[in-house]
């Protein structure tokens, strides 16, 4: 019944109620007309930013298009690219004690420039003694060759002494039994035959153990003398080490040491940056090495200098591995949460040598690399280093020179000269 009635109610009510004029404001009304004029040119304004803005990504797109058909898919950029070399760690050779160093951070320094001395008195002492060794060594082979003549003198006695004893034998046996000679003056001869055999065996034996220790030797060959030298070319050697050389030509880094600092062997005191022996190391990511190949030209600019400047290079290597797994904890994928990162693998780019000098670097410093990719039939592996130094020093060849000259004078002052006469002179 309620429903029925509802429905008559509603079906009495007029379609549209009209709204009395004087509800609306006349100011009010204005403002609705005006809206509705200006629609229109609302709508043109937006539509025409629309299409501005259309266009305007379209020819960023084609330009962006244009781009990497013409150079972007040639080229592999990127700003994980630091400068790296050598760093030459400067260490003593013998322990001591710092009295002295001549160089701070960076300094220029120049190959064979002495950078730290070393307390020389322990360095002194043990060479002395090493001198006077090897003069007790001179001596005592001189000795040595003296006596095995004198033994072969007493072997020549002994064997002299040997046959008149056997002749006296010889006499006093034919005549004992005639009764020329007495029995007790033959036994006394038979005695003196055996007394000189076992003296020519015993004169003979000395001779040869002396012969043996100077057999096939000569005073400066002989293994007592050459070890006494080894032994002045060591403690000189260690001498000479007690002054510190700069290895190679650049700047000083790192410096540590102090005066009065008692170092030991290999103790690293300070570092040696060779300007000369520097290159890059971008870090590309692995989906930018597809068409990097060994030999492909390089272009590389630094922060320090700006665009201005660019470095030309060429790849001269792809790293072996991620630097994540040659990392102190390398990852360990195999694990129930796992998420791909992609990985970065070093490319060494060598610099231009003349740029290089004209343009110094620093190691770390930020590179921007670009790598020209167009030419994919290089090879990705590079060929064997052929064998030989690639980098070399000879400050460390000087260090024993003027040995032998010490040696020599040592020789000379202990040799006897009678004992050169005597070896001058040979055998008769």
């Amino acid at each position: 019944m309620r429903s029925e009635s509802n429905g008559k109610k509603e079906k009495n009510l007029p379609a549209k109620i009209p709204i009395p004029h004087h509800t609306i404001p006349p100011n009010e009304s204005k403002k609705v007309t005006e809206e509705h004029k200006n629609q229109p040119k609302n709508n043109r304004k937006r539509n025409k930013a629309i299409i501005i803005t259309l266009l305007i990504f379209a020819v960023l797109g084609a330009i962006w298009l244009a781009y990497w058909l013409l150079y972007g898919r040639f080229h592999e950029t990127t700003t994980d690219a630091y400068v790296d070399g050598n760093n030459v760690v400067i260490t003593p050779q013998v322990p001591g004690i710092v009295v002295s160093f001549s160089v701070m951070d960076a300094d220029f320094v120049q190959q064979g420039r002495i950078l730290v001395e070393l307390d020389k008195t322990d360095a002194k002492i043990a060479l002395a003694k090493a001198i006077a060794d090897l003069g007790n060594a001179v001596r005592n082979v001189m000795q040595m060759f003296e006596q095995a003549k004198q033994y072969e003198a007493a072997v020549a006695s002994a064997k002299a002494e040997f046959i008149k004893a056997a002749q006296d034998y010889e006499h006093r046996k034919n005549l004992v039994d005639e009764g020329g000679v007495s029995r007790e003056d033959y036994e006394h001869a038979v005695a003196a035959l055996q007394a000189g055999f076992a003296d020519l065996l015993a004169s003979e034996h000395q001779y040869i153990a002396s012969v043996a220790q100077i057999e096939n030797t000569t005073l400066d060959t002989h293994p007592l003398v050459d070890h006494a030298k080894n032994q002045v070319r060591d403690t000189y050697v260690a001498y000479q080490r007690c002054t510190i050389k700069s290895p190679v030509t650049g700047l000083v880094a790192q410096r540590t040491v102090q005066v009065g600092e008692r170092v030991a062997e290999g103790q690293p005191l300070m570092a040696i940056i060779p300007l000369d022996q520097m290159w890059v190391n971008a870090n590309f990511k692995e989906v930018q090495l597809t068409k990097m190949r060994i030999g492909q030209p390089a272009v590389v600019t630094s922060d320090i200098y700006g665009g201005k400047v660019k470095f030309q290079g060429k790849i001269a290597g792809i790293g072996g591995g991620t630097g994540s797994v040659f990392s102190v904890l390398p990852p360990q994928n195999a694990t129930g949460n796992w998420i791909k990162i992609v990985q970065r693998i070093p490319v060494r780019i060598v610099l231009d040598q003349n740029q290089i000098k004209k343009y110094p670097l620093r190691l770390g410093l930020s590179m921007e690399a670009n790598v020209n990719v167009t030419e994919t039939d290089k090879p990705f592996v590079p060929c064997e280093r052929p064998a030989g130094p690639l980098y070399e020093t000879n400050v460390f060849e000087t260090q024993e020179q003027g040995a032998e000259e010490l040696i020599v004078q040592v020789i000379e002052a202990n040799l006897s000269f009678a004992f050169i006469e005597d070896m001058s002179a040979g055998p008769e």
